[in-house]
């Protein structure tokens, strides 16, 4: 009897039996290896969530006739997608009939459909082509070049499809989520999902996801105890792993001592506070990984308006400027840079599926973060400028909007990002660096006891909520079997 009891207290005070797990961070990979870890009877889990929401770069809120989402906002691909496989039986998802934006130039406004058509299926081929060790919009400016050299003989067109290339390069930058197309590698190893890439919520929000891992939804009934595990407004500002246990103090002065953390900012967090996060240091390997990922951001904002002045057949637009005129735009707010002003950053204005009122406009490029700094009249006033400019002219009179809705990611210190991507630099190592990102730390090498997560941590899946959550389940899988 003894010695039974000896050995139940050697196996509880080494945390055998419900070994005890802090994870940093309540967005798609946190929430998914807390729900791994439960559904397997780990239960000492606490989840610190620096903001005052769970949900990370998911972030569905209320607006008009549904919810609309100021992070991820598709699933992308139908095959080895975990996200569609959890959803595919729920008649949640609906398919996005390919549609193109129509292109309006700023002397000549609405061009000729089928010239916009031509101009954007020319983008999707180039992209689509082999890669080659450059950046790729080495590849594609030269690439373009030729293509759009057939059509010389009209000088109009041609000159349009020179001028075009900005709207290419806010098509590229739009989807890696950089800041220009030179800091995106051609060559990477993300692995595409087959099926439609552009799957919607039906207005349900991105966060039906989440509701999912953490089984409230089909049946509330059946709901992990997930909430009762996150603390919120739990800032972390130190994780000390070179211990046996490790120790998570957060800016509250608050302390968390575990066996094990995971880890799961983004990776914009990770580049701008490794240096004081973590002590000891993260090796070299993981930093020069941290340095030569990328991550910049796109700025979605939503415009609700209280009169719908678009008709169903309306596709969104594209803004193409004409270089002499950016330089003399009259409108007198916001950021300007060498003469230029941020509108020029305006990209494409798109109707939400299912709700009915509401626009999307998306800014992009390097005045991203001076753009989430301006006051929402500005970016409204904004908006409203380019619609009377380029003669967007839908119905007689474009009302005003009377909601506006964004999120500042990458001036938020607790996101500085959107989505990673993969560098030129990336590229010129052996190993993969999001592979070198999600290498577990410790002293002991069974049981390490800092563990990373998060979307830039996936090899072939970074940049998306699958696989946020693919390595959420990676990691927890990880803690289970060390005590098996």
């Amino acid at each position: 009897m003894l010695v039974k009891t000896v050995l139940l207290l050697f196996f509880v005070s080494f945390g055998a039996c419900d070994p005890s797990v802090v994870i940093v961070g309540a967005g798609a990979s946190g929430i998914a290896a807390a729900a791994r870890l439960l559904k397997n009877d780990i239960t000492n889990i606490t989840i610190l969530e620096a903001e005052d929401r769970i949900g990370g770069r998911v972030y569905s809120v209320p607006l008009g006739d549904g919810y609309v989402d100021l992070g991820a906002e598709w699933c992308h691909g139908e095959k080895d997608n975990i996200v569609y496989d959890m959803v595919k039986d729920l008649n949640i998802l609906q398919h996005t009939n390919k549609f193109y934006p129509e292109i309006y130039h700023s002397k000549f406004k609405r061009l000729d459909q089928n010239f916009s058509n031509l101009l954007l299926d020319t983008f999707d081929e180039l992209i689509g082509e082999p890669n080659k060790n450059s950046s790729i919009g080495e590849r594609l400016i030269a690439r373009y070049e030729e293509v759009i050299s057939q059509w010389k003989n009209d000088p109009r067109v041609y000159a349009l499809a020179q001028e075009a290339i900005t709207v290419f390069e806010a098509y590229v930058i739009g989807y890696e989520g950089a800041f220009s197309w030179f800091d995106i590698s051609d060559n990477d190893d993300y692995i595409l999902s087959d099926g439609d890439l552009y799957l919607h919520w039906n207005g349900h929000g991105f966060k039906t996801i989440l509701d999912l891992l953490m089984q409230k939804y089909p049946d509330a009934s059946k709901s992990l105890p997930i909430d009762d595990k996150v603390l919120l407004n739990k800032e972390v500002h130190e994780i000390a792993w070179s211990s046996k246990q490790a120790v998570v103090k957060c800016s509250d002065s608050s302390t968390y001592v575990a066996d094990h953390v995971i880890v799961t900012v983004s990776l914009g967090v990770l580049k701008h506070q490794h240096t004081s996060l973590f002590r000891p240091k993260l090796p070299s390997d993981k930093l020069q990984a941290i340095e030569q990922l990328g991550i910049a951001a796109v700025h979605k904002v939503l415009l609700h308006f209280p009169q719908r002045w678009w008709n169903d057949s309306y596709t969104g637009n594209c803004f193409l400027w004409n270089k002499d005129d950016a330089k003399h735009i009259s409108f007198g707010e916001g950021p300007v840079k060498d003469g230029i002003s941020w509108l020029t950053s305006v990209s494409v204005l798109l109707p939400v599926l299912h709700n009915p009122n509401v626009l999307e406009v998306w800014i992009l490029g390097h005045f991203v973060p001076k753009v989430e700094q301006c006051p929402d009249e500005v970016v409204i006033n904004g908006v409203m400028y380019l619609l009377d400019y380029f003669g967007v002219a839908v119905a007689e009179t474009i009302t005003r909007p009377d909601i506006i809705i964004r999120n500042n990611w990458y001036t938020n210190p607790h996101f500085r990002g959107t989505y990673s991507f993969q560098t030129p630099r990336t590229r010129h190592g052996y190993h993969s660096d999001p592979a070198i990102l999600s290498e577990p730390l410790g002293n002991n090498r069974e049981k390490p006891n800092l563990l990373f997560a998060g979307e830039a941590s996936n090899p072939t899946h970074y940049s998306t909520v699958q696989g946020a959550i693919e390595t959420g389940f990676r990691e927890a899988d990880r803690i289970l079997k060390m005590y098996k």
